[in-house]
């Protein structure tokens, strides 16, 4: 029986292992934006303010509201509860979302509309960003 126990506790300490170490982390985020962005000019500008196109903001479901600082392709602020980092690279915009210095998000989106950023979002061990759920933004004047 102490065998099954032992064994048992091995395999989850294993399994919470993998999965702690599967995600990006926050010394990767600088090379992972430059990667997956392909570090092209910035052809739009999302500075300032920008809330949930799908929920009301005002609500504690969905994203929220924020602020976007960007200084050429480098993006900084928050949405949220989430303090944000990110590259505009041509009209393409990729967030990290992180709280409490830990990464629980990334985000893919595109600004086809002045005002709109539309795409996905990701999980944090989603670093090829293939499997997102909808994500849309838009900028409050």
């Amino acid at each position: 029986m102490k065998q099954w126990i032992y064994g048992g506790f091995l395999v989850l300490m294993s399994v919470a292992l993998i999965s702690c170490a599967a995600g990006l982390k926050k010394n990767e985020i600088d090379p992972w934006l430059a990667d997956i962005s392909g570090s092209r000019a910035p052809a739009v500008n999302v500075e300032g303010k920008w809330q949930d196109a799908d929920v009301d903001p005002n609500t504690p479901f969905g994203w929220g509201k924020g602020m976007l600082e960007q200084t050429n392709g480098r993006i900084e602020g928050h949405i949220g509860n989430y303090n944000i980092t990110g590259r505009v690279s041509g009209n393409n915009v990729y967030l990290v979302f992180l709280s409490g210095g830990s990464v629980y998000y990334t985000a893919r989106l595109e600004m086809k509309e002045k005002g709109v950023l539309r795409g996905n979002y990701f999980n944090d061990d989603d670093l090829a960003q293939e499997n997102g759920m909808p994500m849309n933004l838009e900028k409050v004047e």
